[in-house]
């Protein structure tokens, strides 16, 4: 069973005032769950069948967690901010008769002085959705999986990238791309008391489009593949997120790599990497396609596309081989979503990029083999064993 397609992606919870004093312990209530699993362990689970995509919602059992000890206990006083990053693991949490018990952890506790305030607390790839107001510096986005609206500022460090295909001709782009409806994804500095910088900002869809995005779980020909949703902005009749879709790719489709990994020092050298056709297709990339036509058979929709984005993927798996040489390394025990798949992916080659962020690792910036790590970066179709371009390696020490 792959844990894959839940995509454990860092998200703002919650911004609050909490009265002056010392806290032993945070407690944290569940609800709602939804699971998208990829059966690939050679029998049912139990509605499940094996070698199928199912969507469910599972009960949690407790429906709380708390969690104590270090860095407990936390005294907050009147002039203290703190930001708290938890960690829900997937894997511990999710049991075999698909109930989940919440494993929780807190990967670090931030402190700074409330005078502090543009020292940045969080820093977060991936804050997706429409623009519904635009200022003097500054812009609204909702999102329409939380409900939640971010207003956002930018300043004169702030990068806009591939506007041009919103037909925005600034040289270098700015923040007059930036149209009422579009779709956009940013990359957020947030301080801990609400004020959202963007670093990055960059253009999905026009403001009459709708933009889908998810993990492709099986390609089925040159013009057929599945994949299951993971966010869709704005709402698309017939698509739910977490559901399993059929997509059509439509004759002379456009296929694009996301610009959000090719580095905000203006992109990095592809290495005669290929994302132009069908054929560099696979399974476990993220990808993002514009929908078309939508029709539903069988409880399944299918969905016309006329174009194919490729987006960063997030694999976990265990280091095998390093070579620093060239800066790479392999990773195996992957997913069943990549070892269950048509032919099997059993190994990914990691190429590193200039200027990493290793996130999570304790005493060093390294990796080592034997590591169990999980690395994000654009999925390339390359000849023999799949390659993965990064900048981004979290450590899975102990997990």
């Amino acid at each position: 069973m792959s844990s894959d397609t839940c995509r454990p992606t860092p998200a703002f919870l919650n911004l609050a005032n909490v009265p002056p004093d010392t806290y032993a312990s945070i407690n944290l209530t569940f609800g709602n769950a939804e699971l998208t699993i990829v059966n690939h362990t050679g029998a049912a689970i139990g509605s499940c069948a094996n070698n199928t995509v199912c969507q469910l919602t599972p009960s949690f059992n407790p429906s709380s967690a708390m969690v104590s000890g270090a860095p407990f206990p936390i005294t907050v006083d009147m002039n203290s901010v703190f930001g708290i990053k938890l960690d829900f693991n997937v894997n511990s949490s999710l049991q075999n008769d698909l109930s989940i018990s919440p494993t929780v952890t807190i990967a670090h506790v931030i402190h700074r002085e409330d005078k502090d305030e543009g020292e940045e607390m969080e820093d977060l790839d991936e804050v997706e959705g429409q623009v519904t107001a635009v200022g003097t510096n500054q812009f609204t986005l909702m999102n329409r999986r939380s409900g939640q609206s971010f207003t956002i500022m930018v300043d004169s460090n702030t990068l806009f990238e591939d506007f041009g295909r919103a037909g925005c001709t600034a040289n270098p782009q700015d923040f007059s791309c930036i149209k009422m409806d579009q779709i956009l994804e940013v990359r957020l500095s947030e301080n801990g008391t609400g004020t959202m910088l963007a670093k990055r900002v960059e253009f999905e869809e026009d403001a009459n489009k709708q933009a889908i995005k998810g993990t492709i779980t099986s390609v089925d020909s040159a013009t057929q593949f599945h994949m299951v949703v993971f966010r869709e902005e704005p709402s698309v009749n017939g698509i739910t997120e977490g559901s399993p879709v059929i997509v059509t790719i439509a004759p002379n489709a456009t296929f694009q790599v996301g610009m959000a990994e090719l580095g905000e020092d203006g992109g990095f050298s592809f290495m005669n990497f290929s994302f132009a056709s069908p054929a560099d297709l696979m399974v476990g990339q993220d990808v993002q396609v514009r929908p078309g036509t939508v029709a539903s058979a069988g409880g399944i929709s299918t969905v016309t596309t006329d174009l194919v984005r490729l987006w960063p993927s997030q694999v976990t798996g265990q280091v095998a081989t390093i070579n620093s040489a060239n800066g790479t390394f392999t990773l195996t025990n992957l997913s069943p979503l990549f070892t269950g798949a048509t032919p099997p992916v059993t190994t990914i080659t990691v190429q590193m990029l200039p200027r990493m962020n290793f996130e999570d690792f304790s005493g060093n910036t390294s990796v080592a083999v034997g590591n169990t790590v999980s690395v994000k970066g654009l999925l390339f179709n390359t000849t023999g064993t799949p390659t993965l371009v990064t900048r981004t390696i979290s450590d899975h020490h102990g997990d």
